[in-house]
């Protein structure tokens, strides 16, 4: 292949990914579901730890809320496709990980706990951890490296509930996702709003 087809073919692929970038702006909404849905759970079972009450609920509440979320996610997935009346290849993308990752985190929280390979104190910064992955490989497709620096965050927290494994490790997990999810899709979603407004500016002009 002569340089001149490599750099053709590489501006194609740039193209397509500025494209795909234009018509799947992230509004952040799926953070924001999920943020908030895990750490009322984490609150929940917090609040069951302490009191030492219901704690028979836990996995069930638990099985409940994601499987709830799930179902959730996936119907507010279709409407944005039927909006957008558009699915790109970097959109494609960000969802199989997303996807992918939650299944981890699925059987993190749920066979990896029932089948008792770990200290259910450790599932936290278990799943800290394969956030940490999950953002930074999202930034990087979105070409958002402040999205891509969160994973810092997430990791930096799983270490020190690794090494300071205590029962409050559920609210620190918790007050990360605050800080590490909610924000985050906070600031996705005033900047999409941003993103579409300067989009509709351009067209009338």
């Amino acid at each position: 292949m002569s340089t001149i087809e490599a750099e053709s073919e590489l501006s194609v692929i740039k193209k397509i990914m500025e494209d795909s970038r234009r018509l799947n702006i992230d509004n952040g909404k799926h953070y924001l579901m999920w943020g908030i849905l895990v750490t009322f759970a984490l609150i929940c079972n917090y609040i069951m730890l302490l009191t030492k009450t219901g704690g028979q609920y836990i996995g069930i509440m638990w099985f409940v809320l994601m499987i709830s979320g799930a179902i959730i996610d996936s119907i507010m997935k279709k409407r944005e496709v039927r909006t957008l009346k558009a699915n790109t290849y970097a959109g494609n993308i960000v969802g199989s990980l997303w996807l992918a990752s939650g299944i981890a985190m699925f059987i993190y929280g749920f066979v990896g706990l029932i089948t008792k390979s770990y200290n259910p104190v450790f599932i936290c910064p278990i799943i800290s951890t394969s956030l940490g992955i999950s953002y930074y490989t999202s930034g990087a497709i979105q070409r958002l490296k402040w999205l891509q620096n969160v994973s810092y965050g997430w990791w930096a927290g799983a270490i020190f509930l690794f090494v300071f494994p205590s029962i409050h490790s559920v609210l620190v997990f918790a007050l990360m996702l605050v800080a590490f999810q909610i924000v985050p899709g906070i600031i996705l979603n005033i900047n999409s709003k941003k993103f579409l407004e300067s989009e509709a500016h351009t067209l009338n002009v």
